[in-house]
């Protein structure tokens, strides 16, 4: 048995609705996450000397500022800046970094970087550490950091002083 069906033209209006709803759902995309991430302190050769801690930030949803990244497996911490200054290398501690909504900022080798002083031996067994980064806007992100010897190789633990 033969059904007879009746075909409608699809108006203008609800092929503009359907385009519009299909463009808008495929911009919503997850907001952007702050997070951290390639976090390696690589040791410094003379042990009373700091080692370098270094990472990318991606921005979250909203601009904040980095305030601290801290370890218990260290002393003591500090934010740095490297930067060419009349053909001569420098450093100068900062208190802050921005970090853009949804951007990346990288903390590298001649750049932005956090000094640590004092790796315990059980970082250097080990061949990483947590690190705690902390942001203006509250957030708390951990982080297990790589270590390693400037070199790139795993940690000698014998040459520590045992902090």
């Amino acid at each position: 048995m033969e059904e007879n069906r009746v075909h409608r033209p699809v108006s203008y209006t609800t092929l503009l609705f359907v385009a519009l709803a299909a463009i808008l759902l495929t911009s919503c995309g997850p907001a952007p996450v702050l997070k951290v991430s390639d976090a390696v302190v690589t040791l410094s050769p003379v042990d009373d000397n700091p080692s370098a801690l270094y990472f990318t930030i991606h921005g979250g949803p909203d601009d904040v500022k980095l305030i601290g990244a801290f370890s218990s497996s260290a002393l003591r911490s500090e934010i740095h800046e490297s930067k060419m200054e009349n053909g001569m290398m420098t450093m100068q501690k900062l208190d802050t970094v921005d970090i853009p909504a949804g951007e990346k900022v990288e903390f590298k080798q001649g750049g932005k970087h956090v000094m640590m002083w004092g790796i315990n031996l059980v970082a250097r067994r080990l061949g990483e550490m947590e690190v705690e980064f902390t942001f203006s806007n509250g957030d708390r992100i951990l982080v297990d950091a790589v270590v390693q010897e400037a070199d790139g190789s795993i940690p000698d633990e014998r040459k520590a002083k045992g902090f």
